[in-house]
């Protein structure tokens, strides 16, 4: 029986289409319970699909958590990189946003601040890719800071250094402002309190 023109395409986007609703449910469900406590029921029924199709899409509960912290991390350094290069043109402005798309995102996406806090020892667990995607954010602040300094409007400083202590100020803040729930909601006077206290002193004159 021949095929209607077009179908295996459209089925196959409504295919993705589910496996997305179905990664963005387990995110949920894994940031609001833990990992242990996440259950495939849980997760096909807030995706609104059978427990089947979740089985069929990732397998197992540990296969589906997996991508979620993957797909997770890399939307996270994709998000920052795409608010700084917004305003390249303007350094402390470059500063000011990818500080602050961490915390959208991770509101957004709850269930990378277990790696803040090292829930269930999620740390150790995936530690090569929360390394990896830490090093890239340290190393876009520190060559923004290089070219601040270069432009003249960032004092004198150890760009490295600085960007450890950029990064270091930026991750106290994400655990501190979500000790009181799984599901964070920032306080953002006190994240723009902090971050224009950093950048006043790294401000030339």
């Amino acid at each position: 029986m021949p095929t209607e023109p077009g179908y295996e395409a459209r089925r196959k986007q409504e295919s993705e289409r589910k496996r997305l609703r179905v990664l963005q449910a387990a995110g949920a469900c894994f940031a609001e319970r833990g990992f242990k406590k996440t259950t495939m029921d849980a997760v096909a029924k807030r995706a609104g699909v059978s427990k089947g199709l979740v089985f069929h899409f990732f397998g197992n509960k540990q296969a589906i958590f997996s991508a979620v912290i993957e797909d997770g991390l890399r939307q996270w350094s994709t998000l920052s990189e795409h608010r700084a290069s917004s305003v390249e043109d303007d350094p402390l402005g470059e500063l000011r946003a990818l500080f602050l798309a961490s915390f959208d995102f991770v509101e957004q996406h709850p269930v990378l601040i277990l790696f803040a806090r090292d829930d269930e020892g999620l740390g150790q667990q995936y530690r090569k890719q929360v390394v990896l995607c830490n090093k890239r954010w340290r190393d876009r602040a520190q060559r923004i800071f290089k070219r601040g300094i270069r432009d003249g409007v960032i004092r004198d400083v150890d760009a490295r250094q600085v960007a450890t202590i950029f990064h270091r100020t930026q991750v106290a803040l994400l655990i501190a402002e979500s000790r009181h729930g799984t599901i964070p909601r920032y306080d953002r006077a006190t994240i723009e309190t902090t971050l224009d206290i950093f950048i006043r002193g790294i401000q030339r004159g």
